[in-house]
């Protein structure tokens, strides 16, 4: 069975080779990266980061998922 753990903290990297990588800081103090992501993809995966909450982490099959949220909801 896949362990989810919630995100704590993240941090960005980005190499002139112009891929990204982020790792994940997770509640417990353990931690996973998101390696070799294109530009696109790492604009994705933060943008999720920083505005949803909670944002949680599946390993095995790397699922990165929000809390759920009521249809239509708008930002404030």
């Amino acid at each position: 069975m896949a362990i989810q753990k919630e995100i704590k903290e993240y941090a960005l990297l980005h190499y002139k080779t112009g891929k990204t990588a982020v790792h994940l800081f997770f509640k417990d103090g353990s931690k996973e990266t998101y390696a070799d992501l294109d530009p696109a993809r790492a604009l994705l995966v933060v943008d999720i980061l920083r505005n949803e909450k909670p944002v949680y982490w599946t390993a095995g099959p790397d699922i990165l998922s929000t809390g759920k949220e009521p249809v239509g909801e708008e930002e404030s």
